[in-house]
């Protein structure tokens, strides 16, 4: 794994264990040095990314990934509610096209939020 990778997939370890932003950014900055002036690899120098992670105490903050993935949950629990209500109350039809449509648009939706989600916790904080 290159040096990129490694701070990437530390950078999305450390905002799983809900590390603030100026934690993972000096930690990132250590750990880049480290690296740049060892010429070793992150997996000699720390191990895997996550035993890394590990060996910091739990955070309280939520990363932005983190939120964007609980707007996933919502956005679905919004859409069924929605749904359910306009056939069950408003006696609206959809058809069997319809329906298909629009859970496949809540699919989509669902789907490209996680993956959004999950790539704003392996970006690497803006240099300082």
């Amino acid at each position: 794994m290159s040096s990129q990778d490694y701070l990437k997939a530390l950078a999305y370890e450390l905002r799983q264990r809900k590390l603030n932003e100026d934690m993972v950014s000096s930690t990132l900055q250590e750990v880049s040095s480290h690296l740049a002036e060892s010429g070793e690899s992150g997996e000699t120098a720390f191990g895997q990314p996550k035993d890394y992670a590990a060996s910091f105490p739990a955070g309280t903050t939520t990363s932005r990934g983190a939120r964007v993935g609980n707007l996933a949950g919502l956005v679905v629990i919004a859409t069924l509610a929605a749904y359910l209500v306009l056939r069950g109350t408003l006696d609206v039809s959809f058809g069997i096209s319809g329906t298909l449509a629009y859970f496949s648009a809540v699919v989509a939706v669902t789907a490209a939020l996680i993956v959004a989600g999950q790539r704003m916790d392996r970006r690497l904080p803006d240099p300082r």
